[in-house]
C-alpha cells in the first residue's frame, strides 16, 4: 500500500494514495503548548468509507438526484462509485481512486489521479503542512476542446476533544439552506438565518447538524473550540483561492466523536439546481481552490 508521511517540526500528516489521498492521520501543534493535537478522526477501514478521515468530492459534492446530467448542452451519463440508500449518486468519482505522486518534500506533496474521466477537468492536489495548519490546494485544468463544468469539495472529520459536546461553535456564516427530505438543497436555494439554529460561540451540546451553511462575506470559516484550553480548530477558505468555496456542509455523526466540516464550491445537486455554483472551464483554462485546516488560539 502506497502511503506518504509529511512532517513539520510539530505536525504530521499521513496520506494513503491507494485510497484517493485519504487523510489517515493529521496532528497539529497546540498554539500555546509544546504538544501535538490529533485533529482529524483517523481513517478506520472497519467503518464505511465515508465515516472517517478526509476525502475529495469531485466533480460533484454530496448528492445528485440522477446519474444523467447535462453539461453545457451535452448529455452525460455518470457511472457513480457509490449511491445513497435512495439510489442517488454521492460524493463524486474520485474519493477512493488511486493517486500518483508528482512531487514530495518533507512538509508538502503534490498528487494526481492515475485514471481520469475526460468529461470533466483533470486535477492536481497539493498538501502543505505547517506547525498549526494544513493547506489543501486543488488545481483544475481543461485539456479538451469542450467547455467543462464541475463542483468540488472536501469531507474532513475533525475532532478537538474526546467529548465533542463540550466544544463550542465558531463561524462567520450567516444563513443556511434547508435540505429536503431527500437531503438535497431546495431548488430555489431559499435561505434561513443561522440564528434559527444557534449563535456563534454556542455550545454544541446535543445539537444535531446536517446543514448547508452559506452567507459569509469573505474568507468563510467554521470551527469548534475548547473554551477551557482556549484553542480553536477550524476550516477556513484561503484568501488566495481562485474558486469561491461559499458553502460548508456540516454534519455531526451519531457517535459524536467528530464533526464533518465540508468546504464546497457548490451546493449538492449542482447539475440540477440553477445558481448552485458550478465552475466552468474553457478549453486550456486552469483554476484552483484552496482551504486551510488550522489550530489557533481562541
Amino acid at each position: 500500500m502506497h502511503k506518504l508521511t509529511l512532517l513539520n517540526s510539530h505536525s504530521e500528516l499521513d496520506l494513503n494514495l491507494d485510497l484517493g489521498g485519504q487523510v489517515e492521520r493529521l496532528t497539529l501543534k497546540h498554539p500555546r503548548l509544546d504538544k501535538k493535537i490529533p485533529v482529524i478522526l483517523p481513517y478506520d477501514s472497519s467503518l464505511p468509507f465515508f465515516q472517517s478521515g478526509n476525502f475529495l468530492m469531485y466533480p460533484w459534492v454530496n448528492r445528485l438526484e440522477s446519474n444523467k446530467i447535462t453539461v453545457v448542452g451535452r448529455k452525460i451519463t455518470i457511472d457513480p462509485l457509490a449511491k445513497d440508500s435512495t439510489d442517488r449518486p454521492i460524493h463524486g468519482l474520485y474519493f477512493n481512486k488511486r493517486r500518483r505522486l508528482i512531487e514530495l518534500k518533507k512538509d508538502s506533496a503534490r498528487i494526481e489521479p492515475i485514471e481520469v474521466n475526460p468529461k470533466f477537468p483533470q486535477f492536481i492536489e497539493s498538501f502543505v503542512l505547517e506547525d498549526n495548519s494544513l493547506t489543501i490546494r486543488t488545481e483544475f485544468y481543461n485539456p479538451t476542446d469542450n467547455i467543462q463544468e464541475f463542483a468540488y469539495g472536501y469531507h474532513p472529520y475533525l475532532r478537538l476533544k474526546a467529548n465533542l459536546e463540550e466544544c463550542s461553535i465558531h463561524t462567520n456564516f450567516t444563513h443556511y439552506i434547508p435540505l429536503t427530505d431527500d437531503l438535497l438543497p431546495n431548488k430555489d436555494l431559499i435561505k434561513n438565518e443561522i440564528s434559527y439554529l444557534f449563535i456563534s460561540n454556542s455550545l454544541l451540546g446535543q445539537m444535531k447538524l446536517d446543514h448547508l451553511f452559506t452567507g459569509s462575506p469573505s474568507e468563510p470559516y467554521f470551527g469548534i473550540a475548547d473554551e477551557k484550553e482556549k484553542i480553536l480548530l477550524q476550516v477556513r477558505v484561503s484568501v488566495n483561492s481562485q474558486i469561491p468555496l461559499p458553502y460548508f456542509q456540516v454534519y455531526t455523526p451519531e457517535d459524536r466523536k467528530s464533526i464533518a466540516i465540508e468546504p464546497m464550491s457548490s451546493t449538492g445537486n449542482a447539475f440540477f439546481t440553477a445558481k448552485s455554483g458550478l465552475c466552468r472551464l474553457n478549453p486550456g483554462d486552469r483554476i484552483f481552490g484552496e482551504f486551510i485546516i488550522e489550530l489557533l488560539k481562541l
